[in-house]
């Protein structure tokens, strides 16, 4: 038995070592002999005591010269034992002692913390200066790429095809499916990278293409508004854009009026005409203040309740229009008489649904007067007749089962309370929803959907079948807010409850598609959220495809301080998320890209009436404030300069005033002298870095900066020497900037005119000189060396002179030598022997290549290089 254990064991043995050894190398197998032996060998090697050790190594180290015993006798000697002693124990009474090392300890502790917190605060910097390189370098990509923004829609296209003339514009089914033709877009938004406030922006535009209708219709709004914000007056621009969307020769545009529509009723901008209030007007940023509030201070939560029930009030008006079309398609069964009352009408409509032939049936349905009752009170709500819907329902208190009679008190108190329930009474109206038997075929659907919005639930436990009766989009939608309740956390449970909050995410998870019919009508998307007033997210969802769309609808909603936008003007994504139910919007980002669009040659000033539409959001009292206002002025130099409409935006000495300085007031400018150094003057620098002198000379002009001027044209004039000693070719364009005729003209009328009197006369005459200086390189061109030295321009240099001096001393010397060998060979042809003139001339000549070599070596050594410090030298010596 225990062999065969111990064959088993040594079996699993080699297997293990079978594993273990490598396969590529073979195993070493030995018998018990060869282990012995090899054992022996291995213990003959250790040192016994009292042996002394083979003394290889100290030779080894004393070839290198290390004195390996004097180290080992070193070693010995150091006594390690004190360092390891345990520290005497402190007695509990020496509290001196005892403070001297927590003292002690603290000061190591300090030490030991300060060295980790010095490590962690080195690797947050790090890492937060790797983080912000790589966002503006991002930043940068994605700017010189660009984001993809469609130039125009194709009114050709069936994306937008609306239902036949037979189908109401109510009568759309509420679920759409998803086709290869519907809209893109998802409940949750992808960011777009677009924008920076510090970084360079441009305006240059590759499109050549001319504004379209759309633009012009537009762009007409968008310049009255900023001529009554000019003015301090109000304007009606929803209203306004409503009537500019119906000029829109588009498919869509039946729904893009809606939209506009929508947003009248919501924020409330009535009582317009032609642009102008005529009572209760909306001032520009009318709501901003509220809207920014916190979600539960007071003015937010009453804004909240003011929109929404502005959404309502679209929904019902809607809804009466509609039922004025639908009653009059079934006049004879509507029976509606010649001026019947707001009651009757309903009568008429319900008449007209409940039809014999094509109509709803009624079954289940409680009748009086062959009139659904409950149904007559849902149609006066539906309408918006509140206070008559009411009525109704007390005259049908007879008609109403001993269950429902506790309705008509529940209908009052909603009605009288601002449509809310107070809370006690809704949790008992709950309470006997919640016992009603579990029959849904049984109930009468109007009944349904009255008891669902007096107690304002979500849904119905029962889950009734009301879809019939309520089939559109907008019923959806307005049953919806009307059940909407805001809660109040401390005194109401959250459970059960449809939050404004709550109804916007439901929106959000069902998606475009939801309410996409058949893909023929993606806008409709965007007035769902409009009317759920998430309006950051309305915006995004729209720009994407419908650019000047959203665009004009960001710029009604940031009117009235409606959008909110980052904190910081360099954010990056399109829409910010920090808060899910509070979303930021890009408003800089959506305008930018718009007037890049504008921004060609016969657009500038129409791109501009965008721009100042940034300072909307400008404020000198924050820092995000101050820092909007100072990129805003960035940008409008830059829509300038890169469109060169200097003379059209700015002005010139003929037009004093461009369309800039108009609207000083728009950009928290508050006088000329702010304006020519914010604008002028800054555009005039950057046109001087650029080389555009011409153009920064016509914005000094218009400051009367004429110094800078003098500086500009001396500038230019230093330019214009080192390209033509430098032997450099000019582009054209280039070549129109630096015309020394024309400055030469300046500098005369400058003269003429007595502005030279003003300014200092180092800069005149350094600028004469230079002149001079030209008039010497365009003779030596021409080989006219005489003429040339005559003009004498040299004598002084001017600082701007000295990158080009080794030139202009060598072809000075040129001149001098070729004019010397000039004189030379003629007086070598037509003279028998040399004339006291040519040797005169000829000394004259010398001596000024000998006095240039003596000022070349008095500067050789700061400005002058060694090898033309030899050219002039040999060029002179040959001159002897």
């Amino acid at each position: 038995m225990a062999a065969n254990q111990l064959k088993d064991l040594a079996e699993r043995s080699r297997k293990v070592a079978n594993a273990i050894i490598k396969q590529d190398i073979p195993p070493i197998e030995r018998n018990l002999e060869q282990i012995e032996k090899q054992s022996r060998k291995l213990a003959d090697k250790v040192i016994k005591p009292g042996e002394e050790p083979e003394r290889k190594a100290p030779y080894f180290l004393a070839n290198i010269g290390i004195d390996g015993d004097r180290l080992s006798q070193e070693v010995k000697s150091i006594n390690v034992l004190g360092a390891f002693e345990p520290r005497e124990l402190l007695p509990d009474t020496d509290v001196e002692k005892f403070i001297e090392h927590k003292h002690q300890q603290t000061i190591s502790s300090i030490i030991k913390d300060g060295h980790t917190q010095t490590i962690n605060d080195y690797n947050s910097y790090f890492d937060r200066c790797l983080i912000h390189d790589w966002d503006r370098t991002k930043r940068r990509v994605f700017e010189e790429l660009g984001q993809h923004i469609p130039t125009s829609t194709s009114s050709d296209s069936d994306l937008f095809s609306t239902p036949g003339s037979s189908r109401s514009r109510f009568q759309t089914p509420l679920r759409g499916t998803t086709t290869s033709g519907s809209f893109i877009g998802s409940s949750t938004p992808r960011s777009s990278y677009v924008t920076a406030g510090e970084r360079k922006v441009t305006f240059r535009s590759e499109s050549t293409l001319p504004l379209n209708q759309r633009h012009l219709v537009y762009f007409d709004v968008v310049s009255k508004l900023n001529h009554y914000r000019l003015s301090k007056l109000e304007y009606g621009v929803i209203n306004e854009f409503t009537n500019a969307a119906k000029k829109i020769n588009v498919e869509y545009v039946k729904k893009l009026v809606q939209c506009w529509q929508s947003l009248v009723s919501i924020i409330g901008e009535n009582n317009v005409i032609e642009g102008r209030f005529t009572r209760n007007p909306l001032k520009e940023r009318h709501y901003a203040r509220a809207y920014m509030a916190p979600v539960s201070s007071p003015e937010n939560k009453e804004l909240y309740k003011t929109l929404l029930n502005g959404a309502k009030r679209y929904l019902e008006e809607s809804y009466r229009s509609y039922s004025s079309d639908y009653v009059n398609s079934f006049r004879n069964e509507a029976l509606l008489g010649g001026q019947p009352s707001v009651s009757n009408t309903a009568r008429a409509i319900l008449r007209a649904i409940h039809r014999p032939n094509g109509g709803i049936p009624i079954d289940n349905l409680q009748m009086a007067d062959n009139i659904p009752i409950w149904g007559h009170i849902y149609i006066l709500l539906r309408q918006g007749h509140y206070q008559d819907a009411l009525q109704v329902a007390q005259s049908y208190k007879n008609n109403f089962s001993k269950q429902d009679q506790t309705f008509i008190t529940y209908f009052t108190k909603f009605i009288t309370n601002n449509n809310s329930l107070p809370l006690d009474d809704r949790q008992k109206l709950v309470t006997e929803i919640k016992q009603w038997p579990p029959l849904p075929q049984l109930y009468d659907p109007y009944k349904c959907l009255l008891y669902q919005i007096v107690a304002q639930m979500e849904e119905l436990p029962q889950k009734p079948q009301t879809g019939n009766i309520s089939p559109t989009f907008e019923d959806f939608m307005w049953q919806h807010l009307m059940c909407v309740r805001e809660i109040n956390i401390e005194s109401e449970p959250v459970s059960g409850i449809l939050s404004l909050e709550r109804f916007q995410k439901k929106v959000r998870d069902l998606g475009p598609a939801h309410f996409n019919h058949n893909g023929k009508d993606p806008i409709q998307y965007f007035r769902v959220l409009l009317l759920t007033l998430q309006f950051e997210r309305a915006i995004f969802y729209l720009f994407h495809e419908y650019t000047e769309d959203a665009v004009h609808f960001a710029i009604a909603l940031a009117y009235y301080g409606l959008l909110r936008v980052p904190d910081s003007a360099e954010a990056m994504a399109l829409i910010v998320d920090e808060e899910e139910s509070r979303p930021k919007l890009n408003f800089n980002t959506i305008i930018y890209q718009y007037v890049r669009m504008l921004a060609n040659d016969n657009a500038p000033n129409t791109a501009f009436q965008y721009l100042i539409l940034l300072y909307l959001y400008g404020r000198r009292d924050s820092d995000s404030g101050l820092h909007q206002i100072e990129m805003c002025h960035y940008y409008v130099r830059q829509l300038v300069y890169d469109t060169e409409a200097f003379a059209e935006l700015v002005g010139d000495v003929r037009n004093r005033e461009g369309q800039i300085k108009k609207y000083m007031s728009l950009m928290y400018i508050d006088n000329e002298k702010e304006f020519n150094e914010i604008i002028v003057s800054a555009l005039a620098r950057q046109c001087v870095e650029d080389g555009k002198f011409k153009a920064a000379q016509s914005l000094y002009e218009l400051t009367e900066s004429y110094e800078e001027i003098i500086l500009l044209l001396n500038k230019m004039l230093a330019e214009y020497i080192w390209v033509s000693v430098r032997g450099v070719t000019m582009q054209p364009e280039t070549a129109q900037e630096f015309n020394p005729q024309e400055i030469k003209k300046v500098l005369h009328e400058y003269k003429t005119n007595q502005i030279t009197m003003s300014l200092p006369v180092d800069r005149i005459q350094t600028c004469e000189k230079l002149l001079g200086l030209v008039d010497f390189i365009e003779m030596y061109k021409m080989q006219n060396y005489e003429n040339a030295l005559n003009a004498a321009a040299i004598e002084v240099f001017d600082d701007q002179l000295k990158k080009c001096l080794e030139e202009l001393l060598l072809i000075t010397m040129r001149c001098l030598h070729s004019r010397y060998q000039q004189l030379k060979d003629q007086t070598s042809r037509w003279s028998p022997g040399p004339s006291n003139k040519y040797m005169e001339d000829t000394s004259v000549l010398s001596e000024k290549a000998k006095n240039l070599v003596t000022f070349a070596g008095y500067i050789k050594h700061s400005v002058l290089s060694t090898d033309i410090f030899q050219k002039l030298n040999e060029l002179e010596v040959s001159m002897r």
